[in-house]
């Protein structure tokens, strides 16, 4: 999903009590319903972004499905339960465990040379991996602020986040008018500029909450660094130019 100039996302946890993705990998690796939900949380948030990567990296959709299926079986037999929750950030260790089953699986298949790129040094940035975890990260706050309007009364987060994207060159007063018809009553530009702002600020705290359940520990700095690391600092300079952390 490209990302787009204002976002959007769903209903935030906690900050404070959020279950971060080393804590969901631990307990998809024990028994009962527990480490059952965990296990369908893992595959849910990440399916598609692996298999979109490795289908990039790989270039060959045969070879990157056979790669695809090898990485679920080792999670759904609990063999990446080695997860470290001190080790900083999920993206790095998801990214290491993918780069390692490539090269496994070239080697398994005596497959003379690997693919063009950084697999074999994790210290060098990997294009493609990085374009497809901030377009996952951005994708669910999409999702979650959507759903955040649909549970709230009267809520048009969302709606008027859409709008805007939709519509850049738009002035405030043309895509007012286009609210008001969508719903049927009169939206003011003050009114919509209002809501605009507000949406802003729920879209940066669902944000933060996304990358803060992907990193352990995390400090406000270790989430700024994170978010200009994913190409997203603009949004955060923007939209936290108008609402505090």
């Amino acid at each position: 999903m490209n990302l787009p100039g204002e976002p959007t996302a769903g209903a935030p946890a906690s900050l404070t009590e959020l279950v971060t993705c080393w804590t969901t990998v631990r307990t998809a690796h024990t028994p009962g319903p527990e480490g059952e939900f965990a296990m369908r949380e893992l595959i849910g948030r990440y399916h598609d972004a692996v298999e979109r990567y490795l289908r990039l990296k790989l270039r060959d959709t045969n070879l990157a499905d056979e790669v695809f299926q090898e990485f679920w079986t080792k999670l759904l037999t609990h063999k990446l339960a080695g997860a470290d929750h001190n080790k900083g950030r999920f993206r790095d260790y998801l990214r290491t465990v993918l780069h390692r089953l490539i090269i496994d699986h070239f080697r398994s298949r005596k497959i003379q040379s690997l693919p063009p790129g950084d697999l074999l040094d994790p210290a060098t940035p990997d294009a493609d991996y990085d374009r497809v975890w901030r377009e996952a990260v951005i994708k669910r706050v999409w999702a979650r602020l959507e759903a955040y309007e649909a549970s709230t009364p009267k809520n048009r987060y969302a709606t008027v986040l859409h709008l805007r994207v939709g519509n850049p060159k738009a002035s405030i007063e043309e895509i007012a008018e286009r609210l008001s018809t969508q719903t049927g009553g009169k939206v003011t530009p003050e009114a919509f500029r209002k809501t605009l702002q507000r949406a802003r600020g729920k879209f940066l705290e669902l944000l933060i909450s996304e990358l803060k359940a992907t990193i352990h520990p995390s400090t406000i700095e270790d989430i700024e660094a994170e978010i200009n690391d994913l190409g997203l600092g603009h949004l955060y300079r923007r939209y936290s130019s108008e609402h505090s952390l």
